[in-house]
């Protein structure tokens, strides 16, 4: 190529393009140190400028945009458009209204089919428990599609659904609901209720049912029926390997290690996990449970649910319910966001009082109602979600307290509008539950340093003794 003097008028195209080689002058001894070290100096107080940054606001310079991230652009997913889903959103709901509860088992997707037994006990309970209520109207939130979405109902995980919340107006007649239910119905007892739905095959089909949801929220009949179903319920307090303090805590506290081995024994004899809703729907309306059901729960709300519990239970695809102290939040405790993450994770929240009080005999600073409706107020203020649970502290008033001080904390939980509480063991375990004691769940305390078997023992004898006392 040229390399000499280039003529005026010649094309851009046709110039050399060897780089200019420019001379550049001496710099001094004392500037080649000087320079580098003024850079690194500015760069070091940048670096500092953001660390400090991030400690005071917990979150990055360039926080990413939106509550949900797409996948790589490799899993990039192309999703039919938003009229088929809301056809299936809008059949399955006027399904509901016209009370044709075949045409919705039709639209369910199989996994939430699997969780009911057969099409003929989900109509039965769908019957029973909304036979009789007067469907006024519903509405919906925009749907949205959210990526890696875990299902609440089985903890199962999907690559993609379609998710919104309906409400539902609906009325009872006179004496077919007690009286506090009836009055939660008529106050938005189903108001933004979980809809989600997923492919399957092509077709979108509901995974999350809203207001028919086996999830939802439960409808008390005013004469409940006489019926006992055998569950065990386990009680936990601590999960954690840290080593304990004294021996209340070790007492309290039982291992990551043993606790996974439990569950792995459990899911090996086939036992499966349920709410407490889904208890309720076996008492109220006849649902069929399945085989073998066990219920998790765990007392007070320590931070190692979150951090040790949880992740255990998700693995073997469990799910637990957990009684919240909303005056404990934070430090040794679970914070709110931890609870919120629990609740969309599929576990149960449900209250455990404010201050963790004996409520037959509250101190005299506070009340056995407000220990009770503002526990529940608050949960149901952050989550969103009604709470219909409850936990003694301590087991009281059934422990020490009188018979009399026992019937005005039922009372209370009744007419604060609890469908349920759970006890804590005094003398001996029982797995029998009655529909008719609905406050008086018994439960299985399970013990820091318990060995596997005799965790196994325990639950084999509660169970072949409540099985010969029901026969």
């Amino acid at each position: 190529m040229q390399t000499g003097n280039i003529p005026k008028g010649r094309r851009l195209s046709q110039q050399p393009t060897h780089p200019l080689v420019k001379r550049q002058p001496r710099r001094k001894p004392g500037m080649r140190i000087l320079i580098p070290l003024v850079l690194g100096i500015f760069l070091a107080s940048i670096g500092t400028a953001i660390g400090l940054f991030m400690q005071l606001y917990g979150s990055p310079l360039f926080p990413q945009v939106g509550n949900v991230q797409a996948p790589a652009a490799k899993n990039l997913i192309t999703v039919t458009p938003s009229t088929q889903y809301d056809e299936v959103m809008h059949h399955f709901m006027n399904a509901m209204m016209q009370k044709n509860w075949k045409v919705m088992w039709s639209l369910l997707h199989p996994d939430a089919r699997q969780y009911w037994q057969g099409e003929q006990d989900f109509i039965h309970v769908e019957q029973a428990k909304f036979g009789s209520i007067r469907f006024v109207n519903y509405s919906q939130d925009s749907p949205k599609i959210v990526y890696s979405w875990r299902n609440p109902d089985t903890t199962l995980i999907y690559q993609y659904a379609v998710t919104s919340s309906i409400s539902l107006e609906a009325a009872a007649p006179e004496n077919l609901l007690s009286a506090p239910s009836r009055l939660a119905l008529t106050h938005g007892l189903f108001e933004h209720t979980l809809f989600a739905l997923a492919q399957n095959h092509g077709p979108w089909q509901v995974l999350v049912a809203g207001p028919a949801d086996l999830e939802a929220p439960l409808l008390v009949p005013a004469s409940p029926p006489a019926r006992k179903l055998v569950v065990p319920i386990f009680m936990y307090h601590h999960v954690s390997n840290k080593p304990t303090r004294n021996l209340l805590d070790y007492n309290l506290t039982v291992t990551t290690n043993d606790f996974a081995q439990q569950l792995t024994w459990l899911q090996q004899h086939g036992y499966h996990s349920i709410s407490e809703t889904d208890l309720f729907d076996g008492l109220y309306y006849g649902k069929v449970l399945p085989v073998h059901p066990v219920m998790l729960t765990f007392d007070d709300g320590y931070e190692d649910m979150f951090t040790d519990a949880l992740p255990v239970l998700l693995a073997h695809h469990d799910r637990g319910v957990f009684y919240i102290i909303t005056g404990m939040i934070g430090g040794s405790y679970m914070t709110w966001n931890q609870i919120r993450t629990l609740a969309e994770d599929g576990m149960q929240i449900a209250s455990h009082t404010i201050h963790h009080v004996n409520i037959g005999q509250p101190p005299a600073w506070t009340s056995t109602q407000s220990e009770l409706l503002l526990s529940k107020h608050e949960l149901e203020t952050r989550l969103g979600q009604p709470i219909q649970f409850f936990c003694y502290p301590v087991g009281e008033p059934f422990h020490h307290d009188t018979f009399l001080q026992q019937q005005l904390v039922l009372a209370d939980l009744f007419n604060d509008g609890y469908v349920g509480a759970t006890l804590d063991p005094f003398s001996f375990f029982s797995a029998i539950q009655n529909g008719e004691m609905p406050y008086q769940l018994n439960r299985i305390r399970v013990s820091g340093g318990e060995s596997l078997e005799a965790f196994t023992g325990i639950l084999k004898t509660t169970l072949r003794n409540d099985t010969a006392v029901l026969r």
